[in-house]
């Protein structure tokens, strides 16, 4: 009896599936036609980028209710709008108004090539296009370079509608980071009502007050005396003369610079791995970054670092020569961020270091040095020693002191706070028998152990 009344079960099951399938597939199936796109236009029939236009349209099918009718415009192979809007019954008109898309390379006084197409519900399409419609670009008298510091610089046009906006002579380095704006306002701040270009989803466009700031890089030159932003390609050119390729150093090549009310010489050099530079003048009595270069004679240091375009910052002050590492990121190097590290002086041996980046003497390169290892010589301040490192200047995958095994001058943040208080934080404390001085502080991520070494200045 209980296998017949299962039989029965099972068998009562397969006709429910079956009807529930039939009532899942039933729809009223038409024939197929042809639907018809009676009128389609674009008002008005010529706009500027970036305008709103309305774009109207009259459908219909007499056999086949309508489902969808799509519109795309085109100019030089770029979309600047699309619209795809739902369509009911035998016949409708639809109205959409909608903004085009002020993108790069637009031509101008250019024919927009735009696309209809209509379909009906059993996927019959009938294509069609609308043709005379103009697109035009827009033209300035002067645009703003607007620096993330806050600094404007005046753009100018080089000439009746030209895409082409020049500043006049700056002095600036060779890696900038900014906006574009149409407008400024009195105090110099972005004016949104107008254009302005930005970086959004890692592109150069439009955008509002949430677009981040362009970075533009030219390590090939010496330095920047011009800037040039193109807004038919949205591309920023810096101009300047071309870096060489240096065999001798000399205080003259370097310009003067501030840093952190300290004054500094500074310059950009493209030097070749392995390379022996000669010195002249102050630069044979000054210590160079001991990472990167190797005093060889009294006059000569040979570069130890990778050949291409470098910062080099000296102060007559300190004596020293530190390096600005243009691709300040793992895994080229790490940077050790926080209070009481300094680069070596013979003559002024001190700490400079801080919680931040903006400022080379506020950070310290951590060469690598091997695999998984990088290594920095560096004055140590007993007295106050409290930093982190991280794996770029943006504060990426801080390195947290109670992972590491550490040297004896190094103590980590649970020690600190066992007599200190307060809360756990990772940071890198100096122990309490530590010796400030010169010390070659090794990092290897991957057993996560640190040594630190006395060392005699060259």
């Amino acid at each position: 009896m209980k296998i017949r009344n299962i039989n029965i079960l099972l068998g009562l099951l397969a006709v429910f599936m079956l009807v529930s399938c039939e009532e899942k597939d039933e729809r009223t199936v038409y024939p197929h036609s042809t639907p018809v796109i009676e009128s389609a236009t674009i008002n008005p029939a010529s706009f500027v980028y970036g305008d709103s236009v309305t774009f109207t349209a009259k459908v219909s099918d007499p056999i086949t209710p309508l489902s969808t009718l799509e519109m795309r415009m085109v100019v030089n192979d770029r979309v600047i709008a699309t619209q795809t809007l739902r369509t009911k019954g035998n016949s409708t008109e639809v109205s959409a108004k909608f903004k085009t898309a002020y993108i790069s390379e637009l031509t101008d006084n250019a024919d927009v090539e735009i696309s209809v197409n209509v379909i009906n519900v059993e996927g019959d399409v009938t294509a069609s296009s609308i043709k005379s419609i103009k697109g035009y670009r827009t033209y300035y008298k002067n645009l703003y370079l607007v620096l993330d510091n806050g600094e404007v610089i005046t753009l100018t046009s080089k000439g009746d509608k030209s895409d082409k906006y020049e500043s006049p002579e700056v002095n600036m380095k060779n890696s900038i980071r900014y906006k574009i704006a149409e407008k400024i306002t009195a105090d110099k701040q972005i004016d949104f009502s107008g254009h302005v270009w930005g970086l959004k989803d890692g592109t150069i466009q439009i955008v509002d007050e949430d677009g981040g700031y362009i970075a533009t890089s030219e390590p090939m030159k010496k330095s920047t005396i011009g800037i040039l932003f193109d807004t038919y390609t949205f591309v920023t050119s810096l101009l300047g003369e071309d870096l060489v390729n240096i065999s001798s150093l000399s205080p003259d090549v370097f310009m003067d610079t501030t840093i952190g009310g300290e004054t500094f010489k500074e310059g950009s050099f493209y030097i070749e791995k392995n390379k022996e530079i000669t010195l002249t003048g102050d630069l044979k009595d000054a210590l160079f970054n001991v990472e990167y270069f190797e005093r060889i004679s009294a006059d000569k240091v040979k570069f130890l670092g990778e050949t291409g375009p470098w910062v080099l910052d000296y102060s007559a002050t300190r004596k020293y020569v530190l390096v600005q590492d243009l691709d300040s990121n793992y895994p080229n190097v790490l940077v050790a961020s926080g209070e009481g590290l300094g680069y070596p002086s013979k003559v002024k041996p001190e700490a400079t270091s801080g919680w931040g980046f903006d400022l080379v003497k506020q950070f310290i390169l951590f060469k690598k040095v091997a695999d998984n290892t990088y290594q920095a010589t560096v004055y140590f301040d007993a007295t106050k020693a409290n930093f982190k490192f991280y794996e770029n200047k943006g504060w990426a995958n801080e390195k947290l002191s109670d992972d590491y095994t550490l040297p004896a001058i190094v103590i980590n943040s649970t020690a600190h706070f066992a007599t200190h208080g307060g809360n756990i934080d990772g940071n890198w404390y100096a122990a309490p028998n530590a010796e400030s001085g010169n010390y070659k502080i090794t990092i290897n991520l991957a057993t996560k152990v640190v040594t630190a070494v006395a060392v005699t200045l060259p």
